[in-house]
């Protein structure tokens, strides 16, 4: 969508959307039709607006952390409104093709990202954008976001520029991980960091519910915080030490510090280091978040702890000894000296009130562990309530 505005001389580059990348499974890639000269349609939802918008791509890992074994052509890529979130249609009146160094192409080296050249269109705050992709030659596996609680489509051949009849769906991001829009330097962004709690698991499918959808939304609703773009970069399965995907305190700086214009940073990550421990390892755990406050100090990022929800209802997480790790973990991040800059209580916000321990039975998905729908509403309330009030404190 052209917009005849002049850019202001001051405006920056802020990130308004990412998916943190990993490895695939082999049952997501597309197969009817496979990528290679075909299309694939994403959705997502910007958190901030801005005059002009680039796409970030990644070629970074194969079926296993290891970079692939060769590069991976983008043989054109296209940003449209789309009508409706979880369908594929769109708006071929605000279709925009992006380009890479002028050239409407590119090729990412094997274990590498690129970034697109900002492409003129002009987006609000909460917009739901489809981001079309023609594949040329590359891996058989592509770095994805495996757990995108939302779809994304294929269709044979360029279907780029118009709308078209799926032929498969998935649930998974492939190769595109971020997109930043060109605004005004008082937008600043908040990166939500951690698992699959964060990332969205069991919140309703293609509804952007997950809990930190709901802080974006609240957060824009307010004026005093509606230049704040809300950023997720958790990974379903992360943990701090290991899981799916890169351990978190090895892709802090990926996936927190080196977010075009992050300001601000919500962790809620350790929930998968705590079922497989046989003694207690709160202190290698909060050793390791005093590792990502430092970080952030050192780069001007404002850093908040989000405490690990209960899990006392799951077979593989309920113990005396996990149970400990997890009170010993949140209290020391509840406290003054912790170094962080606030926090948010999410345990509080959806434990059962007579046993906090577990999840009460309206925030339960059933699994004892993974908020439910309302339990992602019930942490977003806590979210925009808790940082409404941190925000305000700090000016």
């Amino acid at each position: 969508m052209k917009n005849g505005n002049e850019l202001s001389s001051k405006c920056e580059w802020r990130c308004t959307w990412a998916a943190a990348t990993l490895n695939p499974e082999p049952d997501q890639i597309p197969k009817a039709p496979k990528l290679g000269g075909n299309t694939l349609r994403q959705q997502l939802q910007v958190s901030s607006g801005g005059k002009k918008l680039r796409l970030c791509f990644s070629n970074e890992y194969s079926e296993t952390l290891d970079p692939p074994s060769c590069g991976l052509e983008l043989r054109s890529v296209h940003i449209a409104r789309l009508l409706k979130p979880g369908e594929p249609d769109i708006d071929p009146a605000t279709d925009v093709e992006v380009t890479f160094d002028g050239k409407k192409s590119v090729k990412i080296p094997a274990g590498g990202t690129v970034t697109s050249d900002g492409a003129d269109f002009d987006c609000r705050s909460l917009d739901f954008l489809a981001v079309s992709v023609l594949f040329g030659e590359g891996p058989e596996f592509l770095a994805c976001h495996r757990e995108a609680d939302c779809s994304s489509w294929t269709a044979s051949g360029n279907k780029v520029s118009e709308n078209f009849s799926p032929e498969e769906f998935k649930w998974s991001y492939f190769s595109l991980c971020r997109a930043d829009v060109l605004c005004e330097p008082e937008v600043e962004t908040l990166v939500c960091f951690g698992d699959s709690i964060t990332d969205g698991a069991v919140s309703t499918f293609n509804g952007f519910d997950a809990w930190p959808n709901l802080l974006s939304q609240g957060l824009k609703a307010d004026p005093k915080t509606s230049h704040i773009s809300v950023v997720n970069t958790s990974i379903a399965g992360n943990a701090i030490f290991g899981g799916w995907g890169t351990p978190a305190r090895e892709r802090f700086e990926r996936d927190v510090i080196n977010i075009p214009g992050v300001s601000r940073a919500l962790i809620l990550i350790g929930t998968n280091d705590i079922p497989g421990a046989q003694t207690d390892t709160s202190e290698a755990m909060i050793n390791e978040y005093k590792a990502m406050i430092a970080a952030c100090r050192k780069n001007g990022v404002k850093v908040y702890g989000g405490t690990i929800t209960p899990f006392g209802k799951n077979e593989w997480w309920a113990s005396e000894l996990h149970e400990k790790i997890r009170k010993t973990v949140n209290a020391w991040m509840m406290s003054p000296d912790s170094g962080f800059d606030g926090y948010v209580d999410f345990a509080s916000a959806v434990c059962d009130p007579d046993d906090e321990t577990r999840l009460a039975a309206e925030n339960d998905s059933g699994d004892g562990l993974h908020p439910s729908p309302a339990g992602h509403h019930a942490m977003g309330r806590k979210a925009v309530s808790e940082m409404k009030k941190i925000i305000a404190a700090e000016k």
